[in-house]
């Protein structure tokens, strides 16, 4: 029961207006949502990388991403590695603003892939890691 009123914040005057609201819980949306973005861009990159579309920068990207999945599943806590306690805030601020500037680089481009469903998915990451930072404990 704790844990439904740490998710309250998030739509606390539409909830008391809408019926539909009330049955929708959102704790499997922000913990499962960060980390199905993460697994959807390691997937994308590794997907590049057999397709042999930018190499290098396809696996530097790579490794970026694992080490943000880690950052994520400590910050849940269902992985527990103690020299990352010191690095999971400020990774997950630098992962925002990461979200938030590709998503806006990724509608100049005028491939629509990239504008249409990159960009969106960015910014739903960036929400789902801000809602994931504000929270002190999820589980």
């Amino acid at each position: 029961m704790q844990s439904k009123k740490k998710f309250n914040t998030l739509l606390p005057t539409l909830k008391k207006r809408c019926c539909f609201l009330k049955f929708i819980d959102f704790e499997p949306i922000v913990k499962y949502g960060s980390i199905f973005i993460i697994l959807l861009s390691i997937f994308i990159q590794s997907s590049n990388i057999i397709q042999n579309k930018n190499l290098l920068l396809s696996i530097f990207s790579l490794f970026f991403n694992l080490f943000f999945l880690l950052i994520i599943l400590q910050k849940l806590e269902m992985i527990k590695i103690n020299f990352l306690n010191i690095y999971v805030e400020s990774s997950l601020k630098f992962l925002i603003f990461i979200y938030i500037l590709n998503s806006f680089l990724y509608l100049f481009i005028n491939n629509s892939v990239y504008s249409y469903i990159y960009a969106p998915l960015n910014l739903f990451g960036a929400y789902f890691i801000f809602l994931l930072l504000k929270k002190d404990d999820i589980s």
